[in-house]
């Protein structure tokens, strides 16, 4: 059995695209190339962070899959699930990896709200909208994933979404203020001094 590294496929991909786009596209700027280039090798970090990598030929020891075990509907569980933690063995290592599995989730789509406002998506609701859907699109990916035995057994999980949408969206509200503290001087309309 082979596990695909979603991030190796992806980088080279990446060059290829990035030596296709040169070579037909000479005139485009290459802070641009090299944004996209970065944000889709964002995507394919993200990608790998929630299969943890692509096996061939699929798993076949999922006859065990249900839907009460790998889809969690319940908003908010994850607080409870610290709080049963911390009730339970203070601040042991279940509780740590609790703690660090939702900030995790939390990092996940930060990058995703700050490349939405470098690419101008000016309105915050819009923006949430978008994340909230490639949020909704991972954890569905996950679980179509598992099921079909590509990926390791993974769950879909409203907390993650939830989780994920807030990340994007302070990533999103973030460079939104930061972008005004460093505002953008346009030279095309300015005047040369003699």
């Amino acid at each position: 059995m082979y596990i695909v590294n979603v991030v190796f496929i992806g980088s080279i991909l990446i060059v290829a695209y990035f030596i296709f786009d040169l070579l037909k596209n000479r005139n485009k700027p290459f802070i641009r190339r090299v944004l996209f280039a970065s944000f889709l090798f964002y995507l394919f970090n993200v990608l790998q962070q929630i299969t943890g990598g692509i096996h061939i030929p699929p798993l076949a020891e999922m006859n065990y899959w249900s839907v009460e075990y790998h889809i969690q509907l319940v908003p908010f569980y994850f607080i409870a699930d610290l709080i049963n933690h911390y009730s339970h063995s203070g601040l042991s290592w279940f509780f740590w990896n609790a703690v660090k599995l939702s900030f995790f989730n939390v990092l996940l789509l930060l990058p995703l709200g700050i490349y939405l406002s470098i690419y101008k998506v000016n309105s915050f609701k819009k923006a949430g909208i978008i994340i909230i859907g490639v949020s909704f699109a991972l954890e569905t990916l996950q679980i179509v994933l598992s099921y079909s035995g590509l990926t390791y057994p993974r769950s879909f999980n409203v907390d993650d979404l939830l989780l994920n949408t807030l990340g994007g969206l302070v990533g999103y509200t973030l460079f939104k203020r930061v972008k005004k503290l460093f505002p953008s001087h346009d030279y095309k309309n300015e005047k040369v001094a003699s």
